[in-house]
């Protein structure tokens, strides 16, 4: 997860930036939170001209130059909503308060509360049975769930794993509860998700909306609140992003999870958990918008740019550091579709290990451990994540910045790219986008990049041929994609580019 910034300076010897002087831009108006767009433009050979947004954020300060007249904003994008905001929080109405008339003068402890059992729904608890601790009774009854009752003052009361999931001990006071004594509070669903996509989880979170419905999820005011239209006229979330990460993860098919929003996490904390499970990012693009992408181990699409010292790249240097290799990996996770309530531990009753021993027997043991806190079916989550990890992290990840030329305009992050550089005699060398900076400020303009290049991204192909004569005119295929023809090219070999003797698959 990213978030991005800028700053933008102005002239303001004209007073145009002054929000204290009338008729300026700023003038009686509160600038903050704000949107700022920020393009680049450019002049065509037939006189024409040109705009490439780069970037859209709100204002959140403005600093006057003591000095010189200047003005500069500074400038957030949405990601940084995400870093910043808690969701979840411990509602106000699950505190019981006791009604005005009672006699006995005891007390109730907090509402504790379990994901997948409590609901949407106002509690009475009312006192049966007068007395002190261990003798007065009190009936227990939700507008949804019905009575779960009888407690007894002085005993922890819980509904366990039955309707309501609610839990509290009544206490005596210094006057003992008497028969109509009572407590009412109400309680609010959890931010949860049963065998639901990860990427339709991310949906929900960041806007309150069911992804397939479309439609106000029960905790909405729990979670954020950005944009939920299912199009590209979204103006807070790339929808056709999601729309892609959604058929990738469905495609790899261990991504249906299990599971809930605790109380009073950040926002980022529970979205860095979720992403971190397919290794994908998250990140505010040029236009502003969310925007998420999903790791695909063994591919590598086409390169959206090519860079290089002949052409704009005026530096170029790397990093390659065994300090970035996981090759042992340990995950604990919830083996069990079962849930605790608010005040308890979290049961992590699996745990599973991967590791790749090649690595191990070059570098020695290099460790990570995990913990997660959503279930699936089989523990496949943290299964595919593991070995993900351990092939990916494997070898020191090569880690290259350099500067070019604005042909790097529309490149963004998780784009794989191609790098070429004499000095350090790298040849086409394919990476994943992690950070970009653009200097519109220097002359000339320019943009710096870094990429990192795992063991295992290489340029793969896949076609699915057949080894048979069908009859066709078009079978059947060669068994190497060196041997292969024009016309076997339209069909499907699995190797890596970099491999003479590549694996094949045909049916």
């Amino acid at each position: 997860m990213q978030a991005g910034d800028f700053d933008v300076t102005f002239n303001n010897e004209s007073g145009l930036f002054s929000e204290f002087l009338p008729g300026s831009l700023f003038y009686r108006v509160n600038y903050h939170t704000a949107r700022i767009r920020i393009s680049q433009g450019f002049v065509l050979p037939d006189g024409t001209t040109e705009y490439e947004q780069q970037a859209t954020a709100f204002i959140d300060m403005l600093e006057a130059d003591q000095e010189e007249s200047r003005v500069t904003l500074r400038c957030r994008d949405k990601i940084r909503v995400l870093l910043d905001r808690l969701i979840h929080q411990r509602p106000t109405v699950e505190t019981a308060d006791p009604d005005g008339s009672n006699v006995g003068d005891g007390t109730i402890t907090a509402i504790e509360t379990k994901p997948f059992k409590t609901r949407n729904e106002n509690w009475t608890i009312v006192c049966t049975t007068p007395g002190g601790d261990g003798v007065a009774v009190f009936s227990v009854t939700g507008s949804v769930s019905g009575s779960v009752g009888p407690a007894m003052s002085g005993t922890e009361f819980s509904t366990g794993d039955g309707a309501g999931g609610i839990k509290f001990t009544i206490s005596n006071g210094n006057v003992d509860w008497d028969t109509g004594d009572e407590f009412t509070f109400t309680t609010k669903q959890y931010p949860e998700w049963s065998a639901v996509n990860v990427i339709k989880i991310i949906w929900s979170i960041l806007t309150g909306y069911n992804y397939d419905t479309d439609t106000q999820e029960a905790w909405s005011g729990l979670v954020l609140d950005f944009d939920h239209t299912k199009s590209n006229a979204n103006t807070d979330l790339d929808y056709a992003a999601f729309v892609e990460a959604i058929s990738d993860t469905t495609a790899i098919g261990n991504f249906n999870l299990t599971g809930r929003v605790p109380y009073d996490v950040l926002a980022s904390d529970v979205i860095r958990k979720l992403v971190l499970l397919f290794l994908g990012s998250i990140f505010t693009n040029a236009d502003g918008r969310i925007s998420i992408k999903v790791y695909l181990p063994g591919t590598s699409p086409t390169p959206s740019a090519s860079f290089s010292d002949a052409l704009k790249n005026t530096m170029c240097g790397y990093v390659r550091s065994i300090d970035e290799i996981i090759n042992y990996v340990s995950i604990a996770y919830k083996k069990r579709n079962r849930w605790e309530f608010s005040n308890e531990q979290v049961t992590y009753d699996g745990n599973w290990v991967e590791l790749n021993q090649a690595s191990i027997d070059l570098y020695g043991y290099l460790t990570q451990g995990y913990s997660m806190d959503w279930f699936a079916a089989n523990g496949a989550h943290v299964q595919d994540l593991a070995s993900k990890i351990v092939a990916r992290y494997g070898e020191p990840p090569l880690n290259i910045d350099f500067q070019t030329g604005l042909d790097a305009l529309l490149t963004q992050v998780g784009d794989i790219v191609a790098v070429t550089d004499q000095k350090h005699n790298l040849i086409d060398i394919r990476g994943e986008v992690i950070k970009k900076t653009c200097e519109f400020d220097t002359v000339p303009a320019h943009i710096s990049m870094r990429i990192r290049r795992d063991a295992d991204l290489n340029a793969l192909y896949g076609v699915l041929g057949s080894r048979v004569d069908e009859g066709d005119g078009r079978s059947p295929q060669a068994s190497t994609y060196g041997a292969a023809t024009d016309i076997d090219k339209e069909y499907c070999y699995l190797g890596a580019l970099s491999n003479s003797s590549p694996n094949y698959l045909l049916f």
